[in-house]
């Protein structure tokens, strides 16, 4: 008994040098897991916010008006969603703000052959964007710089495209910068211009609504473990 008590006093201590080693391996398993915890409540809401958005677009919500903008930012509620002071009228690029969210909403039409009715009525010769996507109307909100760490799967209206105030393109079947950017265009006719499994490809003048946010998650970053963005997208 004598020498089973002092073994014991000699290895005193070894639970706390066990429970370090422990500690090395389950703390940052923990902080991962809270992190990916986290960011899918987020992604959750995202797909919420972004599907609502959709929603209220295909029903002739004008996101390009103040008030619109602001029913988005409540909707948003938690996202840090911010689309600056009040503007009358219309403001189709509303980006210039702080905040971690942008909102990309995009309505394309699907241009058909040289004999179909929108070429037919601006003459064959004119119809540039023949058997093409099309932007018809762009509306943006947030935080522009969100862009550079998840661009638009839209792609982004070349420059020079004429657009209203309300972001409605002014000549979508002639102006040849109304066309979807090359990768965009691509993504779009794999997607809809397929007959596989029963589908059918979009005919001329078919209309496309999509609407995408995007949410950065740097205020969940812990350490080494930083917070993705968490992105949604709907078609309607």
């Amino acid at each position: 008994m004598a020498a089973s008590l002092q073994r014991r006093r000699r290895q005193g201590g070894t639970q706390i040098l066990e429970f370090a080693l422990v500690a090395m391996l389950y703390a940052p398993l923990l902080l991962g897991t809270f992190v990916t915890g986290m960011n899918l409540v987020r992604s959750n809401q995202v797909n919420q916010v972004c599907r609502d958005l959709a929603d209220m677009y295909i029903h002739g919500a004008d996101f390009s008006t103040y008030s619109m903008q602001q029913l988005a930012q409540r909707l948003a509620f938690g996202l840090n969603l911010q689309i600056g002071a009040s503007f009358t009228g219309n403001q189709s690029s509303n980006t210039g703000n702080g905040g971690d969210g942008l909102v990309t909403i995009t309505q394309t039409m699907y241009v058909g052959t040289t004999t179909d009715p929108n070429c037919v009525a601006v003459g064959a010769s004119s119809c540039t964007n023949h058997d093409n996507f099309v932007y018809t109307q762009r509306i943006d909100l947030g935080n522009a710089t969100m862009a550079a760490q998840s661009p638009p799967t839209m792609g982004t209206p070349a420059s020079g495209m004429v657009l209203s105030a309300a972001g409605i393109v002014q000549n979508p079947v002639t102006d040849v910068k109304a066309q979807l950017p090359a990768g965009a265009q691509t993504a779009m006719k794999n997607l809809w211009q397929v007959s596989s499994g029963g589908q059918t490809p979009l005919v001329d003048g078919q209309v496309v609504y999509v609407v995408e946010f995007y949410v950065s998650s740097a205020s969940l970053s812990m350490g080494s473990f930083p917070g993705k963005g968490v992105y949604a997208r709907y078609f309607f």
